[in-house]
């Protein structure tokens, strides 16, 4: 890989069964305007025509290279990458998903320009259908600086993006501390390691321009079905994550608590979404029961008022609640036959 002027970016992007969207969101990420990738593709033992578009894709362009693996969740597939990847910053990339032209760029200047371990946008550009991966106009950007323990803060009261992707994070950051994906986790696992990440983190730079494309119209994606492997991977993560939390703060405690209420109140959503209620009594019990007990730590959280009225209408009847936030979901749930 060349080092020559800007330095290597690594971007990192698991495959499993992903042949319907594959090519837009390889396209977008060859296209960008900064030339200097490495891009690791994982197949994570796809039964489609996952690995032959992979690897159609490696012979055309020299800075791909493809992992062939069999199938241990998407954890192993971007530790598998992290471990082979030699550029300076790592991003993730999901397989359904595209980024604007000037992703990559963008994110790496926000980093040079400040100094900054990782950097960051709260939101993405949400999408359906097909969508251009044209250039952003960045102009007029607003851009904040925070320590690391605000932007754990940040992320447990859910004002950003909890997932690794939409993200740039130093690869020496990720080295230093041995970051990896918790594999025992099938939920919740992208949210532990971006929280491990802002935790060593001394600099974190926060732009405002959605250059992420996150697809909304992906009936297969995992976000839309309910998993009872899934929801008690994310409740269990979340006792991982206040563990780390607290060692670093103990005041953080309200905040880790918002963010296992909102963890509570997302499956509920998904369960009632998905019309799985008679079929896990149990499981809908203990998610109603949380949504409605705490909800009103909303009240004492840095949220929205948006939010703060969600909590409260949580607290009245958790089962409304879901029925009228899933009614504006733009992902609809897949409902089990």
């Amino acid at each position: 890989m060349k080092r020559e002027g800007n330095p290597i970016i690594s971007v990192i992007v698991p495959f499993y069964n992903g042949e319907k969207y594959l090519n837009q969101c390889i396209d977008s990420i060859i296209n960008q305007d900064y030339k200097n990738l490495e891009i690791v593709l994982v197949n994570d033992g796809s039964k489609d025509n996952t690995a032959i578009l992979l690897d159609e894709y490696a012979n055309k362009d020299s800075r791909i290279k493809v992992i062939h693996q069999e199938n241990m969740g998407v954890c192993a597939a971007r530790n598998i990458a992290i471990d082979c990847v030699c550029g300076d910053y790592i991003c993730f990339i999901d397989q359904d998903d595209c980024i604007s032209k000037n992703y990559i760029s963008y994110f790496y200047n926000l980093i040079k320009v400040r100094n900054a371990d990782i950097s960051l946008t709260p939101k993405a550009n949400k999408f359906k259908n097909d969508i251009s991966f044209e250039t952003i106009d960045l102009s007029n950007d607003t851009v904040e600086i925070w320590n690391g323990k605000k932007a754990v803060m940040q992320m447990l009261y859910y004002n950003l993006v909890i997932a690794p992707w939409n993200k740039m994070i130093s690869r020496g950051l990720i080295e230093k501390n041995k970051i990896r994906f918790d594999t025992r986790y099938f939920g919740g696992e992208g949210f532990l390691f971006s929280i491990e990440c802002f935790i060593k983190a001394n600099k974190v730079v926060v732009g405002n321009k959605k250059v992420y494309n996150y697809r909304c119209d992906n009936p297969n994606s995992g976000v839309t079905k309910f998993s009872m492997i899934v929801v008690d991977s994310s409740i269990n993560s979340q006792k991982t994550i206040k563990g780390k939390v607290l060692e670093i703060d103990p005041k953080l405690e309200k905040a880790c608590k918002y963010s296992n209420w909102h963890t509570h109140c997302d499956f509920l959503n998904t369960m009632i979404g998905c019309k799985v209620t008679k079929k896990y009594p149990q499981k809908y019990k203990e998610l109603k029961k949380v949504c409605r007990n705490d909800a009103l730590c909303v009240f004492k959280a840095p949220i929205s008022k948006k939010e703060k009225i969600k909590g409260l209408l949580y607290f009245i009847n958790p089962y409304i609640t879901a029925k009228v936030i899933n009614h504006f979901r733009l992902r609809k749930f897949t409902v089990e036959r």
